[in-house]
């Protein structure tokens, strides 16, 4: 151990590009980290913030619920949920917005103790409205009032909150058949039974973008390995002749491997440690228009994958390690 942070303190500049390389690399991964994590919860946020685990939709909704429509009425030991993506207007203004609804006695989501037309909305809704303004639904021309704030995003667009009752004043009219998108609760019925995570996962473009992340950290994950593993290679191959003198005075060839291994897993784990912390500090400025979420857990492990990857890329400077022979190296053969 000794041997290899003697060489990395000896040889500062060197290792300190390998180790600004390495950092870049990991940084990058964690910020990406942080986005997809902060699309992954903007995308249902609404839906995670709910008090419930259990979702009960129609079986061809496929998990969406602006596709389940569940005909009245809603068994007593469950809770009824509406949900419709809509466009409201107002005046010359369209916005595109997800209606939420609850009965007005419920504790699952937030407080709605609202008359019916009322609504609350997600604060990023406001901007060309304000609360007291009345926005309309492009499709019916139901009118809905702004009376406050309560934060909810869904597909990544703003949520508006009502009660049930507004729901139903809301099927009627606009001439729709009575009918809600989910039973929330445990209970036997002939509906499909789905986890909120399995729910969230299927709102429209989440596995994709989750998806598109995912390749992108890994393929950075794997050339930011591959590259360490070509610098370490290449300071082997400079080194030989000094390590054909370490070989040839007695010193074992683990303790040569051990003092690699050591020279690349100091830099992979100081460079993933300062790159959570550059993330964590990244969070606190992000503006609030860019999802960003810092997810400790999901840092460190990105981090971690990295140094495992890191640790297998230092098999090929330690295979080349196990065929010095002290004679060539010192004559200067294979180098």
């Amino acid at each position: 151990m000794n041997l290899g942070l003697k060489e990395m303190w000896r040889q500062k500049r060197k290792f300190s590009l390998i180790f600004v390389i390495t950092l870049l690399i990991v940084l990058l991964s964690t910020l990406i980290t942080g986005l997809a994590d902060g699309l992954a919860y903007d995308n249902g946020a609404t839906l995670r913030e709910l008090d419930i685990e259990t979702f009960q939709l129609a079986d061809d909704a496929d998990g969406q619920l602006t596709r389940s429509f569940i005909e009245l009425p809603t068994p007593d030991a469950l809770t009824p949920l509406g949900v419709k993506s809509m466009t409201l207007v107002h005046g010359t203004k369209k916005q595109d917005a997800t209606l939420f609804t609850l009965p007005k006695d419920s504790t699952i989501g937030p407080e709605l103790d609202l008359a019916v037309g009322d609504v609350l909305v997600d604060p990023s809704f406001l901007g060309d409205v304000e609360i007291g303004d009345t926005v309309r639904d492009f499709a019916s021309g139901y009118a809905f009032t702004i009376v406050g704030t309560t934060d909810g995003r869904y597909s990544h667009a703003p949520v508006i909150w009502a009660t049930q009752d507004t729901w139903e004043a809301f099927q009627t009219a606009s001439g729709q058949p009575a009918y809600v998108s989910a039973w929330l609760g445990k209970a036997d019925t002939s509906l499909a039974a789905m986890t909120k995570q399995d729910v969230v996962e299927s709102v429209p473009g989440y596995t994709a973008e989750q998806g598109t992340f995912t390749m992108m950290r890994g393929f950075l994950l794997f050339i930011g390995a591959f590259i360490l593993t070509a610098f370490f290679y290449m300071l082997t191959l400079q080194k030989l002749p000094e390590l054909g003198i370490l070989k040839a005075i007695g010193i074992r060839p683990r303790v040569i491997g051990t003092a690699l291994v050591i020279q690349v897993m100091a830099t992979v784990l100081t460079a993933s440690l300062l790159a959570t912390v550059l993330t964590g500090f990244t969070g606190t400025f992000v503006p609030d228009a860019i999802p960003f979420r810092f997810d400790l857990g999901n840092v460190l492990a990105y981090g971690a994958v990295m140094a495992v990857l890191s640790l297998i890329g230092t098999l090929l400077p330690l295979w080349k390690l196990r065929r010095l022979d002290a004679a060539d190296a010192l004559g200067g053969i294979g180098q």
